[in-house]
């Protein structure tokens, strides 16, 4: 008897022995213990799930499941050998059989934190949402130290922020390190527009979790909500450790693929999204970003796969129909055209994507030139969207008189050559739609000039200094209050802010179009930067405006008046920079550079003083990312029929000819 007691404690402190060089991290002298405790007790549970859980602490969750499945039969009611099973059938991405381990251990425990907060990453992998949140709340439940926590996000639920930070703070001055409450603390924070508040809050909790995926991806979101490239790259760090947290989060790597894409590194964007649809099929937003990325790499077929792949996901997903329209190369059949027209008789179908199917159906009509059905479409969509948004033409006319008014070639001479001297940068201004993509195409064919895109930089840098006062609308008029030395700053801090985006070439191409309402400022910090006005006939050029639906900004564009009338300002302000700058604008027509392609090129490059090179009149054989609807045109050679398009819709355009009447004669506008 005495013998038998003997052997149950030497077993009892081999066992411990084994959790301490576990705990330790001494791996190789654990699985001897436990090799020698399997010897004498083959079926003994506990050194069995000892055994599984060594292999999956070293990485190796294969071999975890031979012990853990004996521990499992030889001790049904193990819930913490359940629970390791589920933890090793996650990791090998085997997300049904790890559902079924966690359930398992929280039948025979459902008051186990751990199970019920695996379960809800588990689930949050699979993209239920809903499921993953009330297993998060069950593990919040579970502790009374956690009731706390579950009342502030309930009062979050209502809206009542301030109440549930109180609550996160006192927890905090209690357990300084619940990393729970900080998790939750930052992202109230930033709902409150306290984003810097809330990035500091969630590095906190990464330093004091460092295993904690959540956080991780709070954290890249956060980021990528800022302006600089120095946050994406924060950004992209903060995705990379929570999908190699959780390798099998569909939600994470797509989220890495957007800050992958936003930094242009495009490939591995691709990749990324590839890798979240691998891990859930059944995403087709996911779908539709992968197309994106695919049409701006030039990748047109698997880019049209991508969005049809969207739409067999959601039947109701107007914004892909739109994708495929905004590809200008695609030609719906007879079969797609019904479908569009049949989701617009659902009461059901939201109204962003209502807009987007009836854009898709303006193109769709357009191509069988059943321009009568083309237009109602187009003028239903525009009417929509118009309704959407809050443009105010006054505002916009005021701020260019504004600025008129400011910048007068007194100005312009007592500042000159103020700026950072910087040749760099070539900036291509006008309308949208007015063939600024074919010159920027052309000029990125050079061996000395690499495109980027259009970049919100300058346009950021007026509101901001705009900003800056006590009525937050000083720009341009507190220009004159900046010294020599700032001005130069300024010029300096673009260049800087638009490195990230560029490789070796000595120019690069900022093809921001609504930059011509800041030639003024452009010259001032940058006076050697070249400026290229996009210009094509007005009607083709307001028109196509019309007919484009913009994935964001652009709100003139939804109203043929609103349009005209932006058209007449840009025209002013144009006319304006000719006069106080005299030949610093370049001005490329559309239309000449489609008859007289050669010619017009010549002239571009000797203004930007760049050698004629033949590859520019290839440039649709030039490789490169472009961001913009005329992708697809731009990778054709230049060709006639977008020129004198409004003239199929001529008898519905009487608004626009009225709008654009101040202009007829300069411009030969018809009755």
């Amino acid at each position: 008897m005495n013998q038998e007691k003997d052997i149950q404690v030497s077993v009892k402190e081999a066992y411990g022995n084994a959790v301490s060089l576990l705990e330790s991290g001494n791996y190789e002298l654990a699985e001897k213990q436990l090799a020698e405790i399997l010897k004498n007790y083959p079926n003994d549970p506990n050194a069995l799930r000892l055994s599984g859980l060594s292999s999956i602490d070293q990485g190796k969750p294969e071999i975890s499941l031979i012990p853990l499945q004996k521990a499992i039969k030889v001790a049904p009611d193990f819930a913490q050998a359940h629970e390791d099973l589920g933890t090793a059938w996650f990791l090998l991405g085997e997300l049904e059989k790890s559902e079924i381990c966690l359930k398992a251990a929280l039948r025979l425990d459902p008051a186990k934190f751990s199970a019920w907060k695996n379960l809800g990453d588990l689930l949050s992998d699979q993209g239920k949402e809903e499921e993953a949140n009330k297993a998060y709340e069950k593990a919040l439940s579970t502790d009374s130290k956690y009731s706390d926590l579950t009342k502030a996000m309930t009062l979050v639920k209502k809206g009542q922020i301030g109440e549930a930070e109180k609550i996160y703070k006192q927890i905090l001055k209690d357990d300084p390190n619940n990393v729970d409450a900080l998790r939750l603390l930052g992202l109230v924070a930033t709902k409150g527009g306290a984003l810097d508040q809330g990035i500091m809050i969630l590095k906190k909790c990464t330093e004091i979790a460092p295993d904690y995926a959540l956080a991780w991806e709070n954290l890249a979101n956060m980021y990528r909500q800022k302006e600089g490239y120095e946050n994406l790259d924060k950004s992209i760090y903060c995705f990379k450790k929570a999908t190699k947290l959780r390798p099998h989060w569909a939600e994470g790597w797509a989220g890495l693929g957007t800050v992958f894409t936003r930094s242009s590194l495009h490939e591995e964007g691709i990749n990324a999204y590839q890798k979240s649809i691998e891990i859930k099929e059944n995403q087709p937003r996911v779908h539709l970003s992968l197309g994106h990325v695919y049409k701006t790499t030039g990748q047109q077929d698997m880019s049209i796969a991508s969005y049809q792949k969207a739409i067999k996901h959601f039947e109701m997903f107007g914004e892909a129909y739109w994708s495929l329209a905004n590809l200008k190369t695609y030609n719906f059949s007879n079969e797609e055209i019904k479908l569009m027209e049949s989701q617009l008789i659902k009461e059901d179908l939201p109204e962003k994507e209502r807009v987007h199917f009836l854009f898709a159906l303006g193109r769709a009509y357009e191509d069988k030139k059943d321009f009568k059905k083309s237009i109602s479409y187009y003028d239903e969509g525009n009417d929509l969207n118009r309704g959407r948004g809050s443009y105010d033409p006054k505002a916009v006319e005021a701020i260019s008189k504004r600025i008129i008014k400011f910048f007068d070639k007194t100005l312009i001479e007592d500042k000159l050559n103020w700026g950072d001297q910087a040749y760099d940068p070539i900036f291509i201004i006008g309308l949208p739609r007015s063939g600024s993509t074919l010159i920027e195409q052309i000029l990125s064919s050079h061996s000395e000039v690499e495109g980027t895109m259009e970049l919100p930089n300058m346009l950021n840098m007026a509101r901001k200094l705009g900003s800056g006062s006590k009525d937050q609308t000083a720009y341009p008029e507190i220009l004159s209050t900046l010294s020599k030395e700032e001005i130069e700053s300024l010029g300096k801090q673009y260049i800087s802010e638009t490195k990230y985006l560029r490789l070796n070439s000595p120019f690069f191409i900022d093809k921001m179009p609504n930059n011509f309402s800041h030639i003024g400022l452009i010259h001032l910090i940058l006076p050697n930067a070249k400026i290229i006005d996009a210009r094509r006939n007005p009607l083709d050029t307001c028109f196509s405006c019309y007919k484009q639906l913009f994935a964001r900004g652009q709100m003139f564009t939804y109203d043929l008046n609103e349009i005209a009338r932006y058209y007449i300002n840009y025209i002013e302000l144009m006319d304006h920079w000719d006069e106080v700058l005299p030949s610093k604008v370049h001005r490329v027509n559309y239309e000449d550079v489609v008859e007289n392609q050669e010619e017009e090129t010549r002239k571009l490059l000797d203004y930007c003083n760049l050698p004629f090179e033949e590859q520019c009149l290839k440039f649709y054989e030039t490789k490169r990312a472009i961001k913009t609807a005329s992708s697809e045109q731009v990778r054709q050679p230049i060709y006639k029929q977008s020129v004198q398009l409004w003239q199929h819709y001529e008898k519905y355009l009487d608004q626009l000819k009225q709008g654009l009447s101040p202009l007829k004669e300069r411009f030969n506008i018809p009755d």
